[in-house]
């Protein structure tokens, strides 16, 4: 259980598809796990994820012995199988939702924050002539905004509905010659490595399957001393949100997100948090010493 929590948080469910164990099986050995400090857990029914301990020294040095062996334990390629499985369906799944609902985001969009808010701040930290890139780039809206100011935007979404619609909003507004709309996942981005200025990942995290990854892609795509921004939703428990805007996550810790920024390379973070406390914004710069070390 310990070695498939290694790549990353994972639910009661995900955890008994993966073993092919009983879920009552796996939830006392979660109880089991939880009493010794090994895993915690955050979020509630549904939403409950269940990740490793990391910041306990005694714990991190457990999970290095395990990792260094964890293919001489029973039955590893099946599980590391499964867990790919899981980690797939979990990339299908959002992807068939943002077909299927693309054109119904925006009457649901009341229930997420007012972009109004922070957006123009997050843009000025850019500038014109930059070559930035929009991941997940939804219907187009950030996409235009970052073009009224003088920037080539690269927006990538794995959605071709959702590109369908960027592409026609963007077109309506004569903008396409300095835009390129991309079919591909925010994990594995269709950009050539050290290709753009800037990278701007605006309420994106709570989709992907596996948070993390995103930022590696990040570094590997941005330019020495290019710039990263994340704006992303702080834990909360709106069930409407996860059922109406097809969330994996029931918002983010961003001390988590800074220290995937730090780890993908990322330093200089700036942190800012809203007044209602609904979302938080971190913009760091990729350093070389960092990105090439």
């Amino acid at each position: 259980m310990v070695r498939i929590l290694l790549r990353g948080p994972l639910n009661v469910s995900e955890i008994t598809t993966v073993l092919g164990l009983s879920q009552s099986n796996v939830s006392h050995s979660l109880r089991k796990l939880l009493d010794a400090g090994i895993v915690i857990r955050k979020g509630r029914g549904s939403w409950a994820y269940y990740s490793l301990n990391r910041h306990d020294t005694v714990v991190e040095i457990i999970l290095d012995c395990i990792s260094s062996g964890m293919k001489e334990i029973d039955n590893y390629e099946t599980d590391m199988s499964e867990l790919r499985m899981c980690y797939d369906k979990r990339k299908s799944d959002a992807r068939e939702f943002f077909d299927r609902k693309a054109s119904e985001l925006d009457e649901v969009s009341y229930l997420m924050p007012d972009p109004e808010a922070y957006i123009a701040d997050v843009i000025d930290m850019y500038s014109a002539g930059n070559t930035i890139l929009d991941a997940g780039c939804g219907s187009g809206e950030l996409v235009l905004r970052l073009t009224r100011r003088g920037m080539s935007v690269i927006g990538v979404d794995q959605s071709p509905e959702m590109l369908s619609q960027a592409g026609k909003r963007i077109a309506s507004e004569g903008n396409s010659s300095n835009v390129e709309l991309r079919l591909g996942s925010a994990e594995h981005l269709p950009l050539a490595d050290s290709s753009v200025d800037g990278v701007i990942a605006h309420m994106l995290l709570h989709h992907l399957s596996e948070p993390s990854m995103f930022f590696r892609e990040a570094s590997r795509v941005c330019r020495d001393n290019g710039r990263c921004s994340v704006i992303e939703l702080t834990p909360h428990e709106d069930s409407d949100l996860k059922r109406m805007q097809g969330d994996l996550w029931p918002g983010l810790d961003r001390n988590e997100v800074r220290v995937w920024m730090s780890f993908a390379g990322f330093s200089r973070i700036e942190e800012i948090v809203l007044v209602d406390g609904r979302v938080f914004i971190l913009s760091g710069i990729l350093d070389e010493r960092n990105f090439n070390g």
